[in-house]
């Protein structure tokens, strides 16, 4: 069996007090013997700081440090972080996402084991506010460049883990980026390297329905499509285009109720142009795996109203 490598795990963070307790736990708690842990905080003014002394000063090795001061940004902390840190492995967890308990060490003995494998990802379960169960995340599937590409980001972030030559290798995170930087690196990374997926639920995300993806709309879809065009892509991935079709669906059914009836026919139309435009989006909603997306998306909108 092949010996463990080192593992450095970054955490952003920014005014997340009621959440960056379970997080840092949730890192300090795998107990995993070479795992570098730091915590770089943009100068949170909310008890952030507090807390982070408080529980370094109860922690105990694996080594865990933090710091607090301004930042250019999560890709711009984040890249800082892990150039804090020595580990062969790296990975990230927002502050207010959560571990689960042994997934550094599944991750990190897998790509002991597998030395042609620059990326393992697992699958993450969607958590509420309060820490409780909401559902599976219906995202992830088996590796393909082909689909991570044309179709769908399907790699949850905090369940990723990747080496730090695969990484550096690319560039690290854009920090030109707002909403896409994790899409924008696994994209980068496997245009050249080996990916592989462990059917292991490795991550909660904690969902608030104010997550940059929820929210970002039309600016985040857009980022999406500048990072896949770089990439090869010619259009936006067909799960956004679907995205992009739902959004004028109910900006359409927003317009009719209102009485607004050339506007609501109009969105119509746009959801109906994107669609057609695109015979992968199209045959998508063929797939079990969309129509699975989809119900999940139904049960985060639902949680939130």
């Amino acid at each position: 069996m092949a010996e463990l490598p080192s593992v450095s795990i970054i955490t952003p963070s920014y005014n997340h007090a009621p959440y960056i307790e379970s997080t840092v736990r949730s890192v300090l708690d795998q107990r995993y013997p070479k795992l570098e842990y730091v915590v770089m905080d943009g100068g949170s003014k909310d008890g952030t700081v507090d807390i982070l002394r408080r529980v370094h000063g109860e922690s105990s090795p694996p080594m865990f440090l933090w710091v607090s001061e301004p930042d250019g940004g999560q890709s711009n902390a984040i890249n800082r972080g892990f150039a804090k840190t020595t580990g062969e492995i790296l990975g990230w967890v927002n502050s207010d996402d959560r571990l689960k308990p042994g997934a550094v060490e599944a991750a990190a003995r897998y790509l002991a084991d597998h030395p042609e494998i620059a990326c393992v990802y697992g699958d993450a379960d969607f958590i509420l506010g309060d820490g409780s169960y909401l559902c599976a995340c219906a995202n992830p599937e088996p590796f393909s460049r082909r689909r991570l590409l044309h179709f769908t980001d399907y790699i949850v972030q905090p369940a990723a883990f990747f080496r730090r030559s695969a990484f550096e290798a690319v560039g690290g995170l854009d920090p030109s980026l707002n909403f896409a930087m994790d899409y924008d690196v696994f994209l980068k990374m496997a245009m050249k390297f080996e990916f592989a997926y462990v059917p292991q639920v490795w991550a909660e995300y904690r969902w608030l329905g104010v997550n940059k993806t929820a929210i970002g709309s039309w600016r985040r879809l857009d980022e999406i499509r500048r990072v896949t065009k770089r990439q090869g892509a010619w259009r936006l991935p067909a799960y956004f285009r679907l995205e992009i079709v739902n959004m004028y669906m109910q900006a359409a059914k927003d317009q009719w109720r209102q009485n607004h009836f050339a506007t609501a026919i109009a969105q119509a139309a746009r959801a109906a142009g994107n669609a057609v435009t695109s015979p992968i989006a199209l045959a998508c909603l063929l797939d079990r795996r969309t129509r699975r997306v989809i119900h999940t998306g139904k049960i985060l909108r639902a949680s939130v109203v």
